[in-house]
């Protein structure tokens, strides 16, 4: 590379960090904010939301609410990638959310824990200038099947999308029988027993019911092809309810680069953009 494009790019690498820094510092974290059984929220107060004029009027801004990734047994709330940045940038709330790790509970309280944060969010986020009426719930990895359970279940109000990023577990039979069986973090979380593996995996409750909210299913290429069949297949159900149905092929990224991609990679940050779009319009 000659002297003067070097020079060129190392500005260019100069500037986009600059505009990272100051996209994220034009937000307000409200960590830690408790919303009962010993649960909090982190809320991530976009500059859009912020107090304007004299009178000090709050625009209320749609919120995407997030579930953390872990296997089930471990993670935080702080777990959010670049999901901030990418929120406050398009004048977004993000507010993420904590959860019970197994086995301190099981799945069953876990999604208790969703339900119960996303209907504190709903009665609260008005007053750090969040709409209570355009909700969003995402999730990666162990929150993406979390996500997909709520939105399923139909158990915490109205919603305008559940964005579910690259997990396995929406047909745990399916899984078990491709992979010969289950162990490590799935046998943690699901136990051997298989009335369990039906009662925790959406596609059963997404075969008896319909009227769910649009759905953006993103894939990985880790464990191909397993991965991708199974989410192709939850998608595909789905879609048989008449639910609408985006679905992301992202063969391209790991498991965590697929999280990591939101706000970095054009190609993973854009599906997500057109999904938000569409869902708070």
């Amino acid at each position: 590379m000659y002297p003067i494009a070097r020079v060129f790019a190392a500005s260019a690498a100069v500037i986009l960090l600059l505009l990272s820094v100051l996209s994220a510092a034009a937000q307000e974290l409200k960590a830690s904010v408790p919303v009962g059984l010993g649960q909090h929220v982190d809320i991530y107060v976009p500059d859009a939301a912020q107090p304007k004029g004299l009178f000090q009027v709050r625009r209320k801004v749609p919120v995407l609410l997030y579930v953390h990734g872990g296997g089930w047994v471990k993670g935080d709330s702080g777990r959010v990638y670049n999901l901030p940045a990418y929120a406050n940038s398009r004048g977004y709330m993000l507010v993420s959310i904590s959860y019970r790790p197994v086995p301190s509970t099981n799945i069953d309280g876990q999604v208790k824990d969703v339900v119960r944060a996303i209907n504190w969010t709903r009665q609260n986020i008005a007053r750090y200038g969040g709409n209570p009426k355009k909700i969003v719930i995402m999730g990666h990895s162990a929150g993406a099947h979390l996500v997909s359970m709520v939105g399923v279940l139909k158990n915490a109000g109205p919603l305008l999308g559940i964005v579910a990023n690259d997990v396995q577990a929406y047909d745990m039979v399916a899984y078990a029988s491709i992979r010969g069986g289950i162990d490590g973090v799935y046998l943690q979380a699901f136990g051997q027993d298989p009335d369990n593996w039906i009662k925790w995996s959406p596609v059963t409750y997404a075969r008896q019911s319909s009227g769910f909210p649009p759905f953006l299913v993103m894939y990985s290429r880790s464990h191909r092809p397993r991965r991708a069949i199974v989410s192709v297949a939850f998608a595909r159900e789905l879609r048989r309810r008449g639910t609408n149905v985006t679905l992301f092929d992202g063969s391209r990224y790991t498991h965590g680069s697929i999280a990591r991609g939101i706000g970095e990679s054009a190609e993973v940050t854009g599906a997500l953009d057109n999904f938000l779009r569409r869902a708070y319009r």
